[in-house]
């Protein structure tokens, strides 16, 4: 990576040099990021991209184009900053750096109840783009968010962003990211944040069928009678390597979370699972639920999978797990001596170990989108 000039940058960041210093550029030993190879990702040699930002049209969608807001939805307010104050409790050098050389914030005001699409578009190679978003929404609002993504043409580069929402008292804020398969995709590193506040829910729903590398870390913090609810599926081929890892803090009482992961992996593929529930001393009657399911269909595939529970307190209810194997001989062999072929009789089993995670994805649009993704993925890779 091109060493970054620290002229260009506003001097109220020159902490984030500091704490990056102090921290130090994550390696292929460092714990979040072994599995990924993040060094190889790290030594490409970008250009990186720094676009000006332009008068925005009301459309009903939020369009982001290599960095730039292009489009709004209605009921939305979008205003930018070029500085943020960071959480000071997220150690992690991809999230200092992508504040540092993310050229604007793009903050996002919820006004009303609203569901719309963010698109991310990327079409450029050899690449690093880095931007981040600030989601806030007003008390008693909910607001629903569908990710997707356009990467067409953006072979070897790098996106380096984030979402950081502040989920107001009584609000719910439902996250879904669909990353659909394709060919010369960009390299996604996401790291995340989520403040939900008394009574308040976030439901983040995450689908991921890329064809390149992509990894995501979230932080969500829960406060009194707060709700998280986590839901991840993963379909990978060929070497790619993918994977969420998750810090879920209860920081107050009556907090509860569901947290559920089910991976499909094919050929060489890797995939990631690092969960880490932590119920902090006084957060007493949390209740959390922690599940990682994975489906090797190669020999060479590779699961990891890292469920944790970090217990402070009494009076809690939490239970994790992780199951790792291959599709049910005996559901194929009563398929096939029904008349189904193999390959189809794979698949029936692959789709519905997937549909359990598909169906809780929200409206019926929403969901055979979702299961149109998953199929054409499916064949694609």
């Amino acid at each position: 990576m091109q060493p970054i000039n620290f002229k260009e940058y506003p001097p109220s960041k020159k902490f984030l040099f500091d704490k990056l210093e102090k921290i130090t550029m994550p390696t292929n030993k460092t714990e979040q990021y072994r599995h990924f190879g993040i060094k190889q990702i790290l030594e490409n040699d970008y250009n990186i991209v720094k676009n000006e930002q332009t008068e925005p049209v009301i459309t009903e969608q939020l369009l982001i184009e290599e960095g730039i807001v292009k489009e709004v939805p209605k009921g939305v307010s979008v205003t930018f900053c070029d500085d943020f104050e960071i959480d000071e409790e997220y150690e992690d050098a991809m999230y200092l750096l992508s504040h540092l050389t993310s050229l604007r914030i793009i903050c996002i005001e919820v006004r009303d109840d609203i569901s719309f699409e963010l698109k991310h578009c990327f079409h450029t190679p050899n690449s690093l783009l880095s931007y981040r978003i600030y989601i806030t929404s007003i008390e008693n609002k909910k607001a629903q968010v569908f990710e997707t993504f356009d990467f067409l043409g953006s072979e070897n580069s790098l996106l380096l962003y984030g979402v950081e929402a502040n989920i107001k008292e009584n609000g719910v804020l439902r996250w879904i990211r669909d990353t659909k398969a394709g060919q010369k995709q960009s390299r996604i590193i996401g790291t995340h944040r989520f403040d939900v506040k008394k009574e308040a829910t976030v439901q983040l729903k995450t689908f991921d069928f890329s064809t390149a590398d992509s990894l995501h870390l979230y932080k969500i913090d829960l406060s009194e009678y707060s709700w998280a609810d986590v839901t991840h599926l993963l379909l990978s081929s060929k070497n790619v390597k993918q994977g969420n890892i998750v810090t879920i803090n209860h920081n107050a009482p009556y907090g509860k979370c569901v947290h559920d992961a089910r991976s499909i992996l094919r050929d060489s593929s890797v995939s990631i699972f690092d969960g880490r529930v932590r119920v902090r001393k006084g957060s007493n009657f949390a209740s959390a639920r922690q599940n990682s399911k994975a489906v090797l269909l190669d020999d060479n595939a590779k699961m990891y999978a890292k469920p944790q529970l970090e217990i402070y307190t009494d009076e809690v209810e939490a239970s994790h797990g992780a199951t790792i194997g291959e599709l049910d001989e005996d559901a194929l062999f009563y398929l096939c001596s029904r008349g189904i072929s193999f390959e189809e009789a794979k698949k029936m089993l692959v789709i519905a170990f997937a549909d359990t995670l598909i169906d809780t994805a929200g409206d019926e649009e929403l969901i055979q989108t979702l299961h149109t993704d998953f199929e054409e993925a499916y064949y694609l890779i």
